[in-house]
């Protein structure tokens, strides 16, 4: 009997293992789907909203930005800001404090492009199946993307839709307990775009002070 209980016990252990691992694979396959999908874009315009939420520190703020993307350059319009990734440096502009900051590129900081985020995913994330669930009338599929490597967040959280592998929303959870969100609007591929949208030009600042931070 205590043999037939052992043999029940590990057959389920087996069976929920292998179920986990089935799972995984699906939304890894699909993260491949929705990489490839970006990648064979010229470029995009997402429309988003943008949420940052600390419990602990009760802070919570949420408004609405653009982002376009071209390879590995994007421009993002947030609440007045305006950062530009040229793929050679970071250029924020700060209308509050009339300032233009400039950075270094930094692939593991949270200034990262939907294609930045999946550039060598496999190598850098460990995926983990969470669920489905259907939302408006499309089936969502759930998934995190673990750093196998110290980083600044500790998990990305991605809603995908099944049927098309569009991006619906992603979460980054930062080590301080902060978790940004990012839920996509409205997605527009392949779009004509303004010359110049990933181009730093100071005269397009006018008295804003330029501090070189690099």
């Amino acid at each position: 009997m205590k043999r037939t209980f052992a043999f029940i016990i590990t057959a389920l252990i087996l069976i929920t293992s292998l179920s986990a691992q089935n799972n995984d694979t699906r939304a890894t396959n699909l993260i491949d789907q929705l990489a490839a999908n970006l990648k064979s874009f010229s470029n995009m315009r997402i429309e988003f909203t943008y949420q940052m939420d600390n419990e602990q520190q009760k802070l919570h703020e949420k408004t609405k930005g653009t982002i376009l993307v071209e390879k590995n350059k994007f421009r993002i319009l947030l609440d007045g800001k305006i950062i530009i990734n040229d793929s050679k440096a970071v250029y924020t502009y700060l209308p509050e404090a009339k300032e233009v900051q400039i950075n270094a590129v930094d692939e593991d900081s949270d200034q990262l492009s939907p294609t930045s985020l999946l550039n060598d995913y496999k190598s850098k994330y460990r995926i983990k199946y969470i669920r489905e669930e259907n939302s408006n009338g499309k089936e969502i599929l759930i998934a995190d993307m673990v750093p196998v490597k110290g980083q600044k967040f500790f998990k990305v959280r991605l809603y995908i839709e099944t049927r098309t592998a569009a991006p619906v929303s992603f979460l980054m959870y930062d080590k301080s307990g902060t978790v940004f969100t990012y839920a996509v609007n409205k997605f527009e591929k392949n779009a004509t775009l303004k010359a110049g949208s990933f181009e730093f030009k100071k005269s397009d600042y006018p008295g804003a002070e330029v501090v070189d931070m690099r």
